[in-house]
């Protein structure tokens, strides 16, 4: 690795965030290895370029939504950029990957209605503890 890749990846790792779907012991690891690149290659901060100059922003993929959902035993459908998943009977999550953004919307007696609209998984993690179907076992202790 050429230090102009350590450059790189360090204004990369920057990047990395909760608002971005990171998990913070992700954040954490990315501040770690961005720390320890600066040190071995002997590099500044003032010599990291900004991150908006990358051609290539940082994008979240559907592995992160589909571990979230997981949590919840819902099963994800996507295509593109914009994900679906059935809570319940009447309820139906979208997904909007680019914009890292959801919104449920519910069935009513005059067709369907959004009612919560958000962003991130944490906000969707709290929504999906207290609307989510729960599994029951019959399992004896």
């Amino acid at each position: 690795m050429t230090v102009e890749d350590a450059r790189r990846k360090i204004a990369l790792l920057r990047r990395v965030s909760t608002d971005k779907g990171a998990l913070a012991a992700e954040r954490e690891a990315a501040y770690r290895l961005q720390k320890a690149l600066m040190e071995r290659y002997a590099i500044k901060d003032q010599e990291i370029p900004d991150g908006q100059t990358t051609s290539r922003p940082f994008s979240l993929n559907w592995d992160y939504w589909k571990e979230l959902l997981g949590e919840f035993d819902l099963s994800l459908t996507h295509f593109g950029g914009r994900g679906s998943v059935e809570i319940g009977r009447n309820i139906i999550a979208h997904i909007r990957l680019a914009a890292n953004e959801w919104w449920i919307e519910e069935r009513t007696p005059r067709g369907r209605q959004i009612t919560v609209r958000d962003r991130g998984f944490d906000t969707m993690r709290t929504y999906l503890k207290e609307h989510a179907p729960r599994g029951y076992s019959f399992l004896r202790r």
